[in-house]
């Protein structure tokens, strides 16, 4: 609960199939965004940029800096999501982009070889 999420990384294999599943077990709106490394702020403030159309657009600007996303979800609500990592090994910050919340509601996802 709160503007953080349960873990604050996780690590992958570069190139392996990965399963995230996002519950929000808080009492307010959040999504999971995997963005570049130190780009979580500058995707947040795209998001906010989106102003009435944030919401039907999850909170997701168009970047190449978002990687990976759920939709915004609702209290008690929650989404799988499923990708492949990325080759590149290196830190990659998983945020929620809803406005506000990205300035600290933050963690990484660790790329290993």
């Amino acid at each position: 609960p709160g503007l953080k999420f349960s873990l604050e990384q996780f690590q992958v294999k570069a190139g392996s199939k990965v399963q995230v599943v996002f519950s929000n077990n808080d009492d307010m709106l959040h999504n999971f965004v995997v963005v570049m490394g130190g780009t979580a702020i500058e995707v947040g403030e795209m998001a906010m940029k989106l102003g009435l159309e944030g919401q039907e657009k999850n909170y997701i600007p168009e970047t190449p800096r978002v990687l990976y996303h759920t939709n915004v979800l609702q209290p008690h609500a929650s989404e799988t999501i499923y990708f492949i990592a990325p080759d590149q090994p290196g830190d990659y910050t998983f945020v929620c982009t809803i406005p506000g919340h990205f300035y600290v509601m933050q963690g990484t996802m660790k790329v290993v070889r």
